[in-house]
């Protein structure tokens, strides 16, 4: 057999092979493309919080809106209505700013009060300046200054001037049931130097002034029934005398009718408490 003859026929024999072994392609042919990369879902957006709704304006506040309009009136009486620009207030004293107050982000602070408190000196201003904190329920703070802007004492609670005389109610705010709030009242004289505070320990809070030497009030007795914890409070009358050039006496005019609750000074006798004044400086 030719060389010619055997390269064809080695030819053939592999074409064979090939057959045979399931592969169709010749040594040297070109690989098929890769299969292209299946799209990937894009990935779920992180959770994100609710966000918190936006607390109203200052302005639509009650105590904004009604502390303004009785503002408005003090300034016009002190003569000085343009005092107050925006969330400053400016109280001039012998044509210079004595007081001045601005709002701010947490608090807005109101002029509540012009107050005149005989003194051995003759008759002293002072204001009385409220503030109110935002978002925030506890009652409000209140302050006195005088006409230069000097801090003079503070208070927390609700207050009736007479003269020189301060008659201020405490009550605690109450957070859940079962709860009994303490209630109670201070008298403070600054007709003298240093000034005097007389301390009750009876639940009563004064409600107005009579005369210079009596004040009406009222007890908040708290009652409940056996077995339960729903707790209310009986009102009662009191009235607030004073019995001395350093003494002032609290009467609950009677006895209070439902059952007691077992909390401190919460007697079943009608109050009857005297007391003498101490001195103190500031609030």
């Amino acid at each position: 057999m030719s060389s010619q003859s055997k390269s064809v026929t080695l030819a053939l024999s592999l074409a064979v092979l090939a057959a045979l072994s399931g592969c169709d392609k010749l040594p040297g042919a070109a690989k098929p493309p890769a299969e292209a990369a299946k799209p990937v879902a894009p990935a779920a957006p992180a959770a994100t919080a609710e966000p918190l709704p936006e607390a109203p304006p200052v302005t639509a506040y009650p105590e904004y809106i009604d502390g303004r309009k009785h503002e408005a009136n003090l300034l016009k009486s002190l003569g000085q209505p343009n005092a107050r620009q925006d969330q400053t207030l400016t109280l001039l004293h012998n044509g210079k700013p004595g007081l001045v107050m601005t709002d701010d982000e947490d608090a807005f602070r109101l002029l509540s009060g012009v107050i005149q408190v005989p003194t051995a000196n003759g008759v002293q201003t002072v204001y009385e300046v409220t503030t109110h904190y935002i978002g925030v329920s506890d009652e409000p703070s209140a302050a006195f200054y005088d006409e230069r802007g000097a801090g003079i004492e503070s208070y927390d609670g609700y207050g009736l001037w007479r003269g020189a005389m301060f008659a201020i109610g405490y009550q605690e705010q109450v957070f859940s049931v079962g709860d009994v709030s303490r209630t109670s009242t201070q008298l403070r004289d600054w007709s003298t130097k240093p000034h005097r505070k007389f301390d009750f320990k009876a639940r009563c809070l004064p409600e107005a002034w009579v005369s210079d030497t009596e004040i009406k009030g009222y007890c908040l007795r708290p009652t409940g029934l056996e077995g339960t914890v729903e707790l209310t409070d009986e009102q009662t009358e009191a009235v607030f005398t004073r019995a001395g050039p350093n003494a002032w006496r609290l009467r609950e005019l009677r006895a209070p009718k439902g059952k007691l609750t077992d909390v401190e000074d919460n007697s079943p006798t009608a109050y009857d408490e005297t007391v003498k004044g101490v001195p103190y400086s500031g609030g």
